[in-house]
């Protein structure tokens, strides 16, 4: 259902009743307001530092670096 809400707000920036609906049997009100509250906040942070164009953390890991959710070669630190 999280996927779900996740795919929907990065295609629509909203969610209709049905989502609504389906994410209150597993959540609640407060909690379903928080889950849109970080995936905003996520969004406004990538705005920023993507407009910044800020280098990358070095050291931290990229997605090329992951196979099937395991790091795929280590990462210094």
């Amino acid at each position: 259902m999280l996927i779900r809400l996740c795919d929907t707000l990065h295609e629509s920036c909203t969610v209709d009743d049905d989502l609504w609906e389906s994410l209150t049997r597993y959540h609640s009100d407060e909690a379903i307001i928080e889950l849109l509250m970080l995936a905003g906040y996520y969004r406004m942070v990538s705005y920023l530092v993507n407009g910044l164009r800020l280098p990358l953390e070095p050291g931290a890991p990229r997605f090329t670096d992951f196979n099937d959710g395991r790091p795929a070669k280590s990462v210094a630190t």
